[in-house]
């Protein structure tokens, strides 16, 4: 397993090893040694169950420091005795093209690689997203064999995302890969934000300030991170699966309205009273955007003004009204997700600000140093002036 010590792959753990799953997990960490690795995967556990529980689980583990953008020279014998990888391991910054191509598509073809040395390996799960679709996507996303060459990209994730997945069918049809695409993963369905407020400040963003930038009546697709670990530890231990590519979504059936989210805030915030809604344009009305953004939250600082680049970034996405089609999923016997009203109020009892919440985003978020070679020209330009 890579990705350990990030939300869903500390959600995995946590469901597998507290459940009693006598597998053996090895995890591989990037770490300067097996403790260290070891109490980042139980600080990670920490935020889904108390310390000692968190450090016994983490007993369990079997730790091999590295890191999965080199596994394909990575020659520990732990590795070769695996039967399943689950690849979660990203760079998940929204920004930074050529930093985090070269980690989430060069990095797992290494891992792809190093899983060919793997004589009893039974399932290769690689965990992408579903918004590889790109932003001219139909309302409803087919759970497609490949992500459309043309697609039009927001971010450069999803870039990496996308040709990622592209270049596992054509290089490496010999490996068993599937192919699992979670929507928006938000909060904890029984332990709210305590796991992670990632993406959750953004909709309690949105209703503090009271604009959106599409209709009530338009859709979100939204999953929380606890059903998204059980999801993918059931396709990657079931026996056979009858598809190699699966939308770990809400779907047709799951998904929720803006309207619904809006209702949700009240039922669980009366004392704001009735939410009245301003719908504006992002690109006619950014100066609007920003000015309420002042008033509401005020702009003092880099975190903050970090925050609203954020904000503007995540309502680019909300205005695309998608919608992930499960049918796979479903077709597997796997349960659908809670719907994001029904867990809305535990995730909204966790008692941290709306700003303090970013910090679990903000990595997403900073702007990536210039290239060494556009540092040089900065410095003589500064240097002739």
């Amino acid at each position: 397993m890579t990705g350990a010590t990030g939300l869903i792959g500390g959600a995995v753990l946590h469901r597998a090893l507290e459940g009693g799953d006598d597998a053996t997990w090895v995890c591989l960490v990037r770490c300067a040694g097996v403790e260290q690795g070891r109490q980042r995967i139980a600080a990670r556990l920490s935020r889904f169950t108390d310390a000692f529980t968190a450090q016994r689980l983490a007993r369990k583990v079997e730790v091999v420091p590295g890191d999965f953008t080199r596994a394909d020279i990575d020659r520990d014998p732990r590795l070769d005795d695996c039967t399943h990888v689950l690849h979660l391991a990203a760079d998940t910054s929204w920004w930074g093209d050529e930093r985090v191509y070269r980690t989430n598509h060069d990095g797992t073809l290494a891992l792809a690689r190093r899983a060919r040395a793997m004589p009893g390996l039974q399932r290769f799960l690689h965990v992408g997203t579903a918004m590889i679709c790109g932003a001219d996507a139909d309302e409803f996303v087919a759970e497609d064999d490949y992500p459309a060459a043309d697609a039009r990209h927001m971010v450069a994730y999803t870039v990496s995302k996308a040709a990622t997945e592209t270049s596992l069918a054509e290089h490496f049809p010999d490996l068993p890969v599937v192919v699992a695409r979670p929507s928006i993963v938000v909060g904890h369905a029984s332990l709210g934000a305590g796991p992670s407020s990632s993406i959750l400040w953004v909709l309690r963003a949105a209703d503090a300030l009271r604009m959106l930038p599409c209709a009530p009546e338009s859709h979100v697709d939204v999953v929380p991170a606890d059903w998204v670990a059980e999801t993918l530890i059931g396709l990657l231990t079931k026996p056979t699966l009858a598809r190699d590519l699966y939308h770990l979504s809400a779907g047709a059936r799951g998904r929720t309205t803006w309207a619904e989210v809006i209702a949700a805030f009240e039922a669980a915030e009366p004392s704001d009273g009735r939410r009245a809604f301003r719908q504006f344009d992002l690109v006619a009305d950014r100066a609007v955007l920003r000015r309420r953004f002042a008033e509401v939250f005020g702009l003092d600082g880099s975190l903050k003004q970090a925050m609203l680049r954020a904000v503007r970034a995540y309502y680019a996405f909300c205005a695309l009204d998608v919608t992930f089609a499960n049918d796979r999923l479903l077709a597997e016997g796997f349960a659908p997700a809670p719907t994001l009203p029904a867990y809305l109020p535990v995730c909204l009892a966790n008692g941290a600000t709306i700003v303090e919440q970013f910090a679990d985003d903000i990595e997403m978020f900073a702007v990536p140093p210039p290239a060494p070679e556009a540092r040089a020209a900065g410095d003589a330009l500064a240097a002739s002036a």
